[in-house]
């Protein structure tokens, strides 16, 4: 049964590491990361280095289109997980930002 329960959570996981992966190979990475390292070098406590440090912390880049997104993770203590990912679509669509993106993930 335990396995059963568990198959919601590895598709919601692959799906967030699938899409993670299509976003980076059609995005220019390396320009991106430059902004990451500039914001690494702010002070601490500053909105840029919590959102530098929380994308180093789960291990994502910051790519194109999705700045405002990383941004609202840190904001609103969404964790840069499969399910908070879902939480921060239901977020989204609640407040009449909807995508073909938010849809999908959602």
């Amino acid at each position: 049964m335990k396995k059963i329960s568990n198959f919601p959570q590895l598709i919601i996981t692959l799906s967030f590491h699938l899409s993670v992966w299509l976003i980076e190979r059609f995005s220019n990475i390396e320009k991106y990361q430059k902004k990451v390292d500039k914001l690494h070098e702010l002070e601490k406590g500053m909105l840029g280095k919590d959102i530098a440090e929380c994308l180093s912390k789960n291990k994502l880049r910051l790519v194109p289109g999705y700045e405002s997104h990383d941004l609202k993770h840190v904001l609103l203590d969404y964790k840069m997980s499969p399910v908070d990912e879902i939480r921060m679509q239901a977020f989204m669509i609640g407040n009449g930002n909807i995508s073909i993106p938010s849809l999908a993930i959602f």
